[in-house]
C-alpha cells in the first residue's frame, strides 16, 4: 500500500498533515479524503457554511494526485 497525505483547507485555516495514510487503492484515497472533510464539517458545521472545505491530497513523492471539496449551505424557505 503507498502512503497518502491528506491537507485540509478553507478560507480561514489550513492543516497539512505529516503522518500520511495508507491507502490500498484510488477508491481508498478518495474515501479518506472525503471522510476528513465530513468530519471536519461535521464537529462545526456553522463554521463551514457557504464556503468550501478542502483536502489535497499528496503522493510520497509530494505531488498533489487529488483534491477534494465539501460545501455546506442552508437556505431559508419564505414562511418558515
Amino acid at each position: 500500500m503507498a502512503r497518502y497525505f491528506f491537507d485540509i483547507h478553507n478560507k480561514k485555516f489550513s492543516s497539512r498533515d505529516e503522518r500520511g495514510h495508507e491507502c490500498a487503492d484510488r477508491d481508498a484515497v478518495s474515501e479518506h479524503a472525503l471522510r476528513l472533510l465530513l468530519d471536519v464539517a461535521r464537529d462545526r458545521p456553522l463554521e463551514h457554511m457557504h464556503s468550501h472545505l478542502g483536502s489535497t491530497v499528496r503522493d510520497e513523492g509530494g505531488y498533489v494526485v487529488l483534491t477534494a471539496t465539501a460545501s455546506l449551505s442552508t437556505t431559508w424557505v419564505n414562511g418558515a
